[in-house]
């Protein structure tokens, strides 16, 4: 077996830094596309760091730190250490952990977070092994589509028409109001929808301006207006629904679904979700996945209400260091 060389990543791993979270999960595959587009539109002034383990000249494993844009505070770090199959149980996960804490040291930051799935033994004792505890659950679901169950389907669009909403997509609310006055409206309604989202206990959500909000969210690659859906009453944009096309053939993945603290209790939810459902059907999906923190309970209802079937979770496990 030759030596494991550790080094600081450079731009030109990034193709093998996709291939190598391809190999390690290829049920939830990237793109590079995606990942160059993290990468540039990273807030400046958040630490990151990545490194890679290289074997023979071929990297064999990578571990990364940042501190999440989307979380308030500054002393929170997310850590990741990843290994091809083929190389697991060479220590290389090992020697990356031990490199990746040596390198966030000058950041001192309190505690550290991970993710990892839950049927992955191997990982969880990693994790566990080393401190970290379980503090939340992303439970994941997914939907095959011939089996979407359309009970709800005529009670949701009626009773949304009913009450007074129009179903349109994004796009076609940029068409008609113009694309900056679109987007003050969708982040006025994303930033209030988005006050009941569960957290990790001890988070706070960190609230972006519009214009950084609408630059993470333009500049995606994954984005697409059309695959964006909302509830109109009158000119106020009152429920939002998102969808995106998954690296995996066949299948679309859901974004955010949300609604307005004053909308509520008119089936919204329920109606943007069946729209969304049946676009991705009309694009050719065979499948959707979905997932929710583990305590959304109404959220997680509606999604086994329409057929969504549970799939392994991600736990999100914390480190609390010594200061």
């Amino acid at each position: 077996m030759s030596s494991i060389q550790i080094r600081p990543s450079t731009p030109a791993d990034l193709p093998a830094w996709v291939d190598l979270q391809n190999a390690a999960s290829p049920d939830d595959p990237t793109t590079l596309a995606k990942q160059e587009f993290r990468d540039r539109n990273r807030k400046p002034g958040l630490p990151f760091g990545r490194l890679v383990a290289e074997q023979e000249g071929a990297v064999v494993g990578a571990a990364n730190y940042f501190q999440p844009e989307w979380l308030d505070g500054n002393d929170s770090l997310f850590v990741g250490v990843v290994v091809r199959p083929d190389t697991r149980g060479q220590n290389v996960g090992r020697a990356l952990y031990v490199a990746v804490m040596a390198e966030i040291q000058p950041h001192r930051p309190a505690k550290l977070s991970t993710w990892v799935r839950e049927d992955r033994p191997a990982a969880l004792h990693f994790a566990s092994s080393r401190g970290f505890i379980e503090m939340a659950r992303e439970q994941y679901a997914e939907l095959d589509l011939a089996r979407l169950d359309v009970e709800q389907r005529e009670g949701s669009f009626a009773r949304a028409r009913a009450d007074g909403y129009e179903l349109k997509t994004f796009a076609e609310v940029m068409t008609q109001i113009g694309a900056d006055a679109a987007w003050q409206k969708y982040y006025d309604l994303d930033c209030d929808a988005d006050r009941d989202v569960p957290l990790p206990p001890g988070e706070t959500m960190a609230v972006p301006t519009l214009e950084r909000y609408r630059e993470r969210a333009e500049g995606n690659p994954e984005f697409d207006a059309s695959l964006w859906f909302v509830a109109d009453k009158g000119g106020e944009l009152a429920a939002l629904s998102q969808l995106y096309r998954s690296a995996v053939p066949g299948r679309f993945d859901t974004g955010f679904t949300g609604v307005a603290r004053a909308h509520r209790g008119h089936r919204l939810a329920w109606a943007l979700k069946y729209t969304a459902l049946e676009e991705a059907q009309k694009r050719g999906a065979t499948t959707v996945r979905t997932s929710n923190d583990e305590t959304n309970m109404p959220m997680r209802n509606i999604n086994t209400g329409l057929g969504f079937v549970p799939i392994p979770a991600y736990l999100i496990m914390s480190l609390t260091l010594e200061s």
